[in-house]
């Protein structure tokens, strides 16, 4: 059969459940829809409870505060004085209609009332026996004052000696003011919201409040609240009128809160998208019925157009092999042999990719291996340093030494971390510099006499001959490039070997080389020596130790430079020698050359804020700061933070990027302008992070760990650069 023939019968198999299927998709889509509308309509119920919760929550709370947990430091004060604690609550919480001590027999010790509200009656008894029953703070229902003068809700909160309630502070709260609550927070166009204390009773509705405050909801509405915590449903509300309700109940006081929205405005928008679907629906089989039969032959054409190109592919040149009957078949068979050689070359391809990836996997295990070993090193030499502080028999000497442990150790780790990242960051093309003119010579000698006091050469014979140059480029990551090769050269050379380091000058390049006696490199190993991982082999004890990322670090470093580097060696046991190649620039004074090592003058002492989830690194910097002369306040959270901020604002804030419920980056954007100096202080270590920091307003950048001098040094930048106008900077 061709295949117009078997094309339409195809498309009348498929068109004919179309229309069926359109149903079942509209009735689908249209109960799907009512879920969604009402879980949308739970959803928004559910964040308004939340703030209900938090609202009475914060009342609990403040009112503990403020009496120390004891009623009697409010019933001591008259209700008559204007200034005393009772009073002052009232004017700090608008909301609050009275405040009252109730002694534990029920007997009204002292009320302060709000003006206007005189009518506010003592705490209700149902709510005193609730208190004095469980030795809790407690939310009442709905009271009734007096000879019509409003309703009112209470908080109380006892105060507990030994097992006994003997007084309970109470604060008063007019209907009014939650239904004032309920207006202010919009559900849905139309919606109605209701608050039930625990009888059923509205609190509050912001639809004819006045008729309805006081008395119960409707029974099927009561039904359904009393069997659930939340819910929605679709029923009939006071008015009489069909809505989809959604009602949440509060954690915090036993109440109710429920929305009704109406049924009229929400199934006419369902009612909309589902005429919109099965149109749809409709039009998109007739059109694709029409243009299935159209394509038709379009596919034949193509077919037969395709059988044409795939012989002209297969060449010219017959075979033996005898022709298929069918011409197109024969065709496809013909592209079918080219496909099989195309396949073998695929497979051959594919297998070298599968060997190279093997080759991949074992150097991401080795890798592994080798940073778990330098892990653990260091982390076991800081365990055995802190059990050595903590022990009963320590002496100074044993805690200076633990001390100088714990120092080198820590360092050790952060050069370890800065590898990865610098090999990351090199590999990825985000490497960044700050640029400078550079005197060379001068970042040469200050590293190579940074290595002697350190006594990381003392076993060696080190000199140097350099020659003045000058450089355009980062001074931080040119120290960098030379340390790494000192570093190298140190630890391949062994107990009274040489390195000998030369900056040589010519008109437009300078040239640094780092020599040294040492173990020397394979001809194997040399190819591959600035790739990322590679080391030479190592024994079991693996006392020179890193992670094969120090060159890599460097070559990356040296092209973003401008240079180049290359390693040589005679051979294993013959010394090697590296070699780096930097654009020289002309002849010129160096007063405008960036300077390494010239730290800036110690900091006065000031008011510094600092923000700092984790706890311990809060309190150790914290230290480490007051023990510099410095004032610190402490917050451990975003919002705790912009307060503390806020209320006093401090010479420096020291700010952690990932705090919680509020990030550092939020934090700073919500700070107003003013004479704060913020520093960034994060783990991440990136140049986007970094731009995000700069954008959110921060004056600085600090990366964990915290480091003393650097941070006086981002302070000494700030500073910096707020004296000098931005055009000018």
């Amino acid at each position: 059969m061709n295949i117009r023939p078997q094309l339409a019968w195809m498309m009348a198999v498929v068109v004919a459940p179309l229309a069926l299927v359109a149903a079942l998709s509209s009735y689908a889509l249209y109960q799907t829809q009512r879920e969604v509308h009402s879980q949308r309509y739970l959803e928004r119920v559910r964040a308004l409870r939340l703030a209900l919760d938090t609202e009475l929550s914060g009342t609990i709370r403040l009112l503990k505060a403020v009496s120390g947990g004891k009623a009697v430091a409010l019933s001591d004060a008259g209700s008559g004085d204007a200034g005393g604690p009772l009073a002052s609550l009232l004017a700090q919480n608008p909301m609050w209609a009275s405040v009252a001590v109730t002694a534990a027999d029920g007997r009204l010790q002292v009320q302060v009332k709000r003006r206007g509200a005189e009518a506010v009656p003592a705490l209700d008894e149902e709510t005193r026996l609730t208190v004095l029953a469980g030795r809790q703070p407690a939310v009442s229902g709905l009271v009734a004052a007096r000879q019509g003068g409003g309703y009112y809700t209470f908080v109380a909160v006892p105060e507990v000696v030994g097992e006994q309630v003997v007084r309970v502070a109470a604060i008063g709260i007019d209907q009014r003011d939650w239904l004032a609550f309920l207006q202010r927070h919009d559900i849905a166009q139309g919606a109605t919201l209701t608050l039930n204390d625990q009888h059923g009773t509205v609190i509050a509705r912001t639809l004819n409040n006045e008729q309805w405050v006081g008395k119960k909801s409707r029974r099927e509405y009561l039904d359904l609240i009393a069997t659930q915590q939340e819910g929605s449903a679709r029923n009939e509300g006071l008015e009489g009128q069909a809505f989809y309700t959604a009602f949440s109940r509060l954690s915090v006081a036993p109440w109710t809160l429920g929305t009704g929205v109406p049924a009229e405005l929400v199934e006419a928008a369902l009612r909309r998208q589902t005429l919109l679907m099965v149109g749809g629906l409709l039009l998109a089989s007739l059109v694709a019925a029409g243009v299935a039969m159209l394509l038709g032959g379009r596919v034949i054409r193509s077919l037969q157009s395709l059988a044409a190109v795939a012989g002209t592919k297969a060449g010219a040149a017959e075979t033996d092999d005898e022709p298929l009957p069918i011409s197109e078949a024969e065709a496809v068979r013909r592209q079918l042999r080219d496909n099989l050689i195309n396949e073998s070359r695929a497979r051959a391809e594919a297998e070298q990719a599968r060997e190279q990836a093997e080759r991949a996997s074992r150097g991401k295990d080795e890798f592994l291996g080798m940073l778990a070993h330098e892990l653990r090193n260091p982390l076991s030499a800081i365990a055995a340093s802190v059990a050595l502080l903590e022990a009963k028999n320590a002496t100074p000497q044993t805690d200076q030494r633990a001390q100088e442990v714990l120092k080198r150790q820590v360092r050790q780790m952060s050069m370890l971390v800065n590898d990865l990242l610098d090999a990351a960051r090199a590999s990825s093309g985000k490497l960044t510099l700050r640029e400078a003119d550079v005197e060379l010579a001068q970042v040469v000698g200050s590293v190579v006499q940074a290595f002697k006091n350190s006594g990381r050469t003392r076993h060696l014979s080190v000199s140097s001959s350099l020659q003045p140059v000058r450089v355009r480029g980062d001074a931080m990551r040119l120290e960098q490039v030379v340390a790494n090769l000192v570093d190298n050269a140190a630890k391949f050379t062994p107990q009274g070997g040489q390195v000998h380091i030369t900056l040589a000058a010519t008109q437009d390049r300078a040239t640094l080389t780092v020599t040294d006696s040492g173990a020397g490199i394979p001809p194997e190993l040399l190819r591959d020596l600035f790739d990322p991982f590679t080391q030479a082999q190592a024994g079991l004890d693996r006392a020179r130790g890193g992670l094969g990322l120090g060159l890599h670090v460097v070559k990356g470093l040296v092209e973003l430079h401008g240079g180049s580097v290359e390693a040589r060696s005679e051979g294993a046991g013959r010394g090697a020698s590296f070699i780096v190649r930097l654009p020289a620039l002309a002849a010129a004074s160096p007063e405008g050359a960036s300077l390494p090592g010239a730290g800036p003058t110690a900091l006065a002492p000031m008011r510094i804020a600092l923000i700092e989830d984790n706890a311990d690194v809060n309190d150790a910097t914290s230290t480490l700061l007051r023990s510099a002369g410095h004032e610190v306040h402490n917050a451990f959270d975003g919002h705790s933070g912009l307060q503390l901020l806020l209320d006093a604002p401090p010479d420096v804030a020291l700010i952690d990027v990932g705090l919680p419920g509020l990030s550092g980056l939020e934090v700073a954007r919500r700070l107003p302008t003013n004479g704060t100096i913020m520093l960034a202080l994060t783990a991440y270590g990136d140049e986007a992070m970094r731009e995000q920091a700069r954008q959110a307003g921060f004056d600085g950048f600090l990366q964990k760990p915290f480091d003393l001098q650097a941070f006086e040094q981002a302070v000494h930048e700030a500073r910096q650069r707020r004296r000098v106008p931005p055009d000018e900077a």
